[in-house]
Order: structure tokens, then C-alpha cells, then sequence
């Protein structure tokens, strides 16, 4: 009697080693296979989903062209009101100039201030400061 409890906790025993296993297979499969495209809830914030460009003006103090502004286009609905802070960065990932500013939906313009030389510019990035819309004080 003894062995056929130990044969049935073995049983049970592989059994779940097998579930876990093709468990962990289906997460991987997803995690491969995701890539984005997925809708997204209404009223989210996807800051992955917001396209930006760059205004570029004659700058007199850079003595040539600088970065006057990002625009920020595809904003999704949910971002509306949040703080975005947009950091513009040099060939070398090193932060060159940062603004803040509310969003809005569907584009919003970000005055960079013309600090940043065009030939200097390396890439952008945008992160949100606020989980909440921001309050007019």
C-alpha cells in the first residue's frame, strides 16, 4: 500500500512539473512573439506610441542651427494633461537639454530653447513625470 502512495505522489508530482513547463513555454511564446502592434486600452498612456520630430531654426547664440522645438505627434488620449519631460541627447548618449511640459492630445510642441546645436544631436528621449494629469495651479 505504501508503494502505491508513493507511485500516486510521483504521478502527481511529474504531472505538475509538466504543467509548469508548458506554462513557462506559452509565456516565452508570447513573450517572443509580441511585438507592440497590440491595441491599447482606452484612456491609456503609451509613451512608446508617441511619434517626435525636431524644429530646427538659425540660432544667433549657436552661430548656426540649433534644435528650436520637438514635436510630439500620435499622442495618445490618455497622456493628455500629464507632464512629459523630453531630454535631448548627444552622439555619445550624454543629456544635452531637458524641457517639460502638459501634454496634449494629439500633438503638442515643445519649446527646447535652441540650446542644441543640430550637429550635436544624437537622439531623443521622453519619459512621463506624472502618473495624473497636471493641475492648473
Amino acid at each position: 500500500m505504501a508503494h502505491e502512495h508513493v507511485r500516486a505522489r510521483r504521478g502527481a508530482a511529474v504531472t505538475l512539473v509538466c504543467l509548469g513547463a508548458f506554462g513557462l513555454a506559452v509565456s516565452l511564446l508570447k513573450a517572443l512573439t509580441w511585438d507592440g502592434a497590440e491595441p491599447v486600452t482606452t484612456g491609456a498612456c503609451v509613451v512608446e506610441r508617441i511619434v517626435v520630430g525636431y524644429d530646427i531654426g538659425y540660432v544667433p547664440e549657436l552661430g548656426g542651427y540649433g534644435v528650436t522645438t520637438a514635436a510630439l505627434s500620435d499622442v495618445p488620449d490618455g497622456c493628455a494633461g500629464r507632464e512629459v519631460a523630453v531630454t535631448l541627447h548627444g552622439a555619445d548618449d550624454q543629456p544635452l537639454a531637458e524641457a517639460r511640459t502638459p501634454v496634449t492630445a494629439p500633438t503638442t510642441t515643445v519649446d527646447m530653447g535652441g540650446t542644441v546645436a543640430v550637429t550635436d544631436l544624437g537622439g531623443v528621449s521622453l519619459a512621463l513625470v506624472t502618473d495624473e494629469p497636471v493641475r492648473p495651479r
